[in-house]
């Protein structure tokens, strides 16, 4: 019973699985402690092996055990200890990320300032020359007739044209960028705004196993009525464990090691019989 409360306790608490769920993983945890103390009762020959490995096992047991137990009793200890461990967590963070988005943030504000310093450029330069003249040279072949002989002649000629001004396409691009960029900087500011409050959501919904341990280390090794009632707990559970397996190794033979000590002489003696009797019918053979 011990060992399925642990389980539902665990499977309840980090793993989140519903009510079935958590029955499951009791059932399985109940499986693991009878298949453990099955082995050991049905075990007839006493062993020091066998003991100082089940006080092995025993001891993982009982720190598991009390642990999780532990840490369900203290649940709302752990909890107000979490607390600050969060708000140190969510101060660290805060402050790395507030760093990386003024990194973000300075870089956009250099690359806007680079654009609106060429844009002035620009700008300049099409106030100063709106439109500019493009000529465009064209070459005509024309035969003519001079002393009776046909001979080609090529004329050149020049057409003007005004034109905007060339700049007027970069400088278009340039200010399309500059929407761009200035949108990416007003978001990360918004997001520099609500930082903390979505650092310190992120922790506390991602609170795991391992962190909660730490903080229960924190407070037993901090409070001396927790640790004590932590090792009170811990040596219950694990002289539990070792009840089975102590108790089998000091006490005399129980009628059940009579009887399968006695079962085994017999199906020896059987065995002897039937490899006698095979043995013997081969010689004659």
């Amino acid at each position: 019973m011990i060992w399925g409360v642990t389980g539902f306790c665990f499977a309840q608490r980090y793993i989140g699985l519903p009510y079935w769920g958590c029955a499951i993983v009791s059932l399985f945890f109940i499986t693991i402690v009878i298949m453990i103390e099955r082995q050991i009762l049905l075990t007839t020959e006493k062993s020091f092996k066998l003991l100082a490995f089940r006080a092995i096992i025993a001891f993982v047991m009982a720190i598991v055990g009390s642990t999780i137990f532990d840490q369900t009793m203290f649940g709302k200890d752990i909890d107000k200890q979490m607390a600050d461990n969060i708000e140190v967590q969510v101060a660290t963070l805060t402050q790395k990320r507030v760093g990386i988005i003024d990194t973000k943030i300075t870089n956009l504000r250099s690359e806007i300032d680079s654009i609106n310093a060429q844009n002035r450029e620009y700008q300049a330069d099409i106030n100063a020359h709106p439109f500019i003249e493009q000529k465009i040279y064209t070459k005509t072949e024309q035969k003519i007739v001079v002393d009776g002989v046909i001979k080609t002649v090529i004329n050149p000629t020049v057409t003007t044209t005004q034109v905007i001004n060339p700049k007027q396409a970069p400088l278009e691009a340039n200010n399309q960028k500059l929407v761009d960029l200035s949108r990416q900087e007003e978001e990360w500011t918004k997001k520099k705004l609500t930082l903390e409050e979505d650092v310190r959501t992120e922790c506390e919904t991602n609170v795991g196993f391992l962190e909660e341990l730490e903080a229960m280390w924190t407070i037993i090794t901090t409070r001396k009525l927790a640790g004590a009632f932590y090792l009170v707990f811990f040596f219950l559970l694990m002289n539990l464990e070792l009840f089975v397996v102590v108790s089998k190794t000091i006490d005399k033979e129980c009628d059940y090691e009579i009887a399968m000590k006695a079962s085994q002489r017999v199906r020896v003696i059987q065995f002897n019989k039937i490899f006698g009797r095979v043995g013997t019918n081969e010689n004659n053979r």
